[in-house]
């Protein structure tokens, strides 16, 4: 089972770090001291079998918490097992009810249960993989503190599994079993309960003898109690007797009343639901009363009295909507009227030869454009007409263009008109002097020609032809004349509200009798104000209807009401309700009456029949008796009371069967203590020979062969100074010139040289069954160079048939290793 990766997350002080070992037998981890040694090798020991968190003792391995607060704490391990790969992930987090946290084993990537890892290394625990795989200075150094007769139990029995506990167990049942008994002692357990057995033995005897007089005088005495008991059961019934006559004598008063009452009982006729009714309906009658005069103050409040013509009010209000849409009407042709005007004057200022077209009819239009044509053909201007107008013009249209997209934003409708316009020039002017350059070839080609036709031309229609664009001439004056007449149009649209208004003001100041301005504002206001009133009115007219309909409502429930009233009191014999009324209270003095008979039946209860049978004489005569015969049962009961006492204090004097049964479970109790005590002793005795006997056939198997192999592993560590191991009753050393040397003689170094061997060769002998990485932790801090520098020969033998894992501070054992050292700083994690 070889360590391929070590992944750490969170233990100790260390986090977040990955050791990815070599395909090589022997790793070294190199650090300084604090750098995090023993924590990973107690990482690697606590993945596999479990965290320390302060629940499980452990003499190296002890609580390994991260130190700050993080989660989760723990990591893995990766294994490689003939070409399987196994991953050990153990994990804890706060609030984890498992200290030992949760381990989850995955062969080659899939989760798998934890024994197909434990069931390959015998499912061995912790403790034996630290006592036989890990070596550090705190279980080389209790070699040291070993006498000689424990050192040779821990060598002797180092080839049995768990040897130290088994020792260590073994003594602990012997030294149980001493204490428990000994054969001239007093003290131990079962020496004191043997003693103790006998003593209560001599009590229980006397205790029996009391008890047979106990139950002599118990039979006396419980005849003595059968006398009492009926005896006392006489005056019993005696007391009952006399009780019952004295209530009898306190009851004749009682007696006589309820006579007396009656006598005065009456048999009314009255029905007491029939007069309930009668209330219940004159109550109703009293509240429609009530509310009937309520609703008539009402009515008389009621001013329905209104000079205000509800049927024209109605037209008028439904006018409201009407009106708003003229309001809205009337600002859109105002805002039009504005965009009309500003469109006249772009053409006029663009055009102006429109304003003098204008008024010509469509002959004089049609004669001029023939006039025209004729002057082009035959007549041309002397000189080269010039493009300065088209240049102002297409320069003036530029700005007023820019204006319009200006104003676009804010004031839509004039900026694309100003937009259009500017459009309008620009385009006007470019044509123009495109004409002019036509117009100055036809100059340059007939400079001769005179301007009578010019002339001409001017007088009968008031403009040049000379250099003018008939066609644009005529286009711009039907968008003149269009314009005109859509302002004709608008203005007429204008008047026509204004007539409405003026209409519906007339319409207004006659419905509500005073002077109504003609403006949109003040007639809605006028129109609300009449909605008002109508409103008002209408509310009014609808309580009244409501309130009549109640009226008439509430006049026929009381005339039912009346009537059943008086069905009430017919049937019941009376003709009012005060008559009905005088009746009620008779029943109520009737009703007491009968109460009062009933509460004295109730309190006579049994007694009542005896009182019709006795008279008052009799009665003084049966108590005078009953108090005579109960004084002759007193005085008997007081001497039967005497002796009964006298018997009860004999008994109290003897062991009763308490007592005996008490001194038998006390016998009984100390006897299952002697035999559980004197079974523990058994127990431990044979326990610890058991142990002995184990530990005995474990040894002997492995014991040989791993003496001669630790033989070869400390000539290997010594260099040859030490070549043998003796055995006897101590422990010897045999060095190169032949010489027995006694353990306690070695100095530290060689002793731990000597268990380290051992040790190492009990790896070696189990290697066929279990073999682990073994983990040497700073073990040769006590070696000299001289001693480190036959570790390397050593070591690499191990590594023949086991994974070693080196943890050291000493640089001087890592250069004789010639490894490459995983350390503990960062980007170096890989061997």
């Amino acid at each position: 089972m070889k360590l391929k990766k070590i992944d750490i997350i969170n233990f100790g002080h260390l986090s977040n770090l990955t050791f990815n070992l070599s395909n090589d037998n022997l790793s070294v981890f190199f650090g300084e001291n604090e750098a995090g040694k023993s924590t990973t090798v107690a990482f690697i020991k606590q993945i596999m079998f479990g965290f320390y968190l302060r629940n499980s003792a452990s003499p190296f391995f002890e609580d390994y918490k991260p130190l700050t607060h993080v989660s989760p704490m723990g990591g893995s391990l990766f294994f490689e097992d003939q070409g399987d790969e196994y991953q050990l992930e153990r994990l804890w987090a706060k609030g984890d009810k498992t200290k030992k946290g949760i381990l989850t084993v995955k062969k080659n990537g899939e989760v798998v249960p934890e024994s197909e890892f434990f069931d390959k290394i015998h499912n061995i625990d912790g403790n034996f993989y630290a006592d036989s795989f890990i070596f550090n200075q705190e279980t080389l150094g209790q070699i040291v503190k070993l006498n000689q007769e424990d050192l040779l139990e821990r060598i002797y029995y180092l080839g049995a599994s768990n040897s130290s506990e088994l020792i260590e167990l073994r003594n602990n049942f012997e030294k149980e079993a001493d204490n428990l008994f000994k054969k001239t002692g007093k003290k131990p357990e079962v020496n004191r309960l043997l003693k103790q057995i006998d003593d209560e033995q001599h009590e229980l005897t006397e205790i029996e003898h009391e008890f047979d007089q106990y139950k002599r005088v118990d039979e006396e005495s419980q005849k003595l109690k059968k006398q009492l008991d009926q005896e006392k059961k006489q005056l019993e019934q005696l007391n009952k007797t006399k009780d019952h006559l004295l209530n009898l004598q306190k009851q004749l008063q009682n007696f006589t009343d309820l006579e007396s009452l009656k006598k005065k009982q009456k048999n009314l006729d009255f029905d007491s639901k029939a007069y309930q009714k009668a209330q219940n309906l004159n109550s109703k009658i009293s509240s429609l009363n009530t509310s009937i005069d309520s609703l008539q103050n009402q009515m008389s409040q009621l001013d329905l009295v209104s000079d205000l013509n509800v049927e024209q009010a109605e037209k008028i209000v439904q006018k409201k909507p009407e009106l708003l849409q003229w309001q809205t009407d009337y600002k859109s042709c105002l805002q039009k009227e504005q965009e009309l005007e500003s469109e006249v004057d772009q053409i006029l200022a663009i055009t102006p030869e429109v304003k003098e077209v204008a008024s010509f009819d469509q002959d004089k239009i049609t004669q001029m454009k023939e006039d025209y044509q004729h002057w082009v053909k035959q007549e041309v201007p002397d000189k080269k007409p010039k493009s300065v107008v088209s240049q102002t013009i297409f320069y003036l249209g530029l700005p007023i263009f820019i204006l319009g997209l200006g104003l676009l934003l804010r004031v839509p409708t004039a900026g694309w008109t100003l937009i259009a316009a500017g459009i309008l020039m620009m385009g006007g002017a470019y044509y123009n002097l495109n004409q002019v350059v036509k117009q100055n070839k036809i100059v340059d080609q007939f400079q001769a020609n005179s301007d009578k036709s010019q002339k001409k031309f001017e007088e009968k229609y008031g403009i040049s032809p000379l250099g003018l664009d008939l066609n644009n001439l005529l286009s711009q004056l039907t968008q003149y004349q269009f314009k005109k007449r859509s302002e004709k149009n608008n203005q007429a649209h204008i008047s026509e509200i204004k007539t409405r208004l003026d209409k519906l003001a007339a319409e207004l100041q006659k419905l509500l009798e005073k002077p109504i301005n003609v403006d949109f504002n003040d007639e809605l206001n006028a129109i609300n104000e009449v909605d008002t009133k109508l409103k008002s009115l209408q509310q009014k007219q609808q309580r009244k209807d409501e309130i009549q309909a109640s009226l008439k409502t509430s006049s026929q429930k009381l005339m039912k009401l009346q009537l059943e009233l008086k069905d009430v009191l017919v049937q019941n014999k009376v003709r009012t309700l005060e008559e009905f009324d005088d009746l009620y209270q008779e029943s109520l003095v009737q009703t007491k009456l009968d109460a009062q008979i009933v509460a004295l039946e109730n309190s006579l209860e049994e007694d009542l029949e005896d009182l019709t049978k006795f008279k008052p004489d009799e009665l003084r005569s049966k108590l005078s008796e009953a108090t005579t015969t109960m004084q002759e049962v007193k005085d008997k009961l007081d001497l039967l009371q005497a002796s009964f006492a006298k018997a009860e204090v004999q008994k109290a004097n003897l062991a009763d069967s308490d007592a005996l049964f008490k001194a038998k479970q006390k016998l009984a109790n100390t006897k299952t203590l002697f035999i559980n005590a004197s079974k523990e002793y058994l127990s431990n005795l044979m326990t610890a020979q058991l142990i002995q006997r184990t530990l005995d056939i474990a040894s002997n198997e492995r014991f040989p062969k791993m003496l001669q192999e630790a033989k070869e592993y400390l000539k290997l560590l010594t260099g040859g100074r030490y070549v043998d191991l003796v055995l006897d009753k101590k422990l010897k050393v045999v060095n190169q010139d032949g010489k027995k040397i006694e353990v306690k003689y070695l100095s530290r170094g060689t002793s731990e040289q000597l268990y380290f061997a051992l040790k190492l060769a009990f790896i070696d002998q189990i290697k066929d069954q279990i073999n682990l990485p073994i983990l040497i932790d700073d073990s040769f801090v006590n070696f000299d160079d001289q001693r480190i520098s036959y570790i390397k020969d050593l070591l690499e033998k191990i590594a023949e048939n086991n994974q070693v894992l080196i943890f050291t501070a000493q640089k001087n054992l890592v250069n004789n290793l010639n490894r490459t050292p995983l350390t503990y700083e960062k980007g170096q994690k890989d061997a």
